[in-house]
């Protein structure tokens, strides 16, 4: 068994008073499956929450119990440029980018993706 990500690219909302990560809406889950060249892209804490399919749950933390990280969007999409031009093919990268690339990011508050490891 390998260690399997997804990848939500999410708009952050609004601050919460009552606490100390603020909600982030969800625009796209992208199954990056057993892709394990991020090279510590995801290495920031995130300072949101989403919440699972059931609308209730909040998720802060991936199936490891690892606070979830974030990437710039632009960070990302540089990244993956970089590793099409050097590394084996992977066939969900060109996707992925595609999909990131398709965002019109002044039409956004504040688009992030947020990397869960299951």
């Amino acid at each position: 068994m390998g260690y399997e990500s997804k990848l939500y690219i999410v708009d952050k909302i609004e601050e919460k008073e009552s606490e100390r990560k603020r909600y982030a809406r969800v625009v796209a889950i992208y199954d990056i499956c057993k892709f394990g060249a991020f090279d510590g892209l995801f290495k920031t804490e995130t300072d949101c929450y989403i919440y699972a399919d059931d609308g209730n749950t909040k998720i802060l933390k991936d199936k490891y119990g690892e606070p979830l990280k974030e990437a710039n969007i632009t960070d990302v999409i540089k990244y993956l440029e970089k590793y099409k031009e050097s590394q084996e093919h992977y066939r969900r990268v060109e996707p992925l980018l595609s999909l990131l690339k398709g965002f019109k990011l002044d039409e956004w508050d504040n688009l992030t993706v947020l990397h869960y490891g299951y």
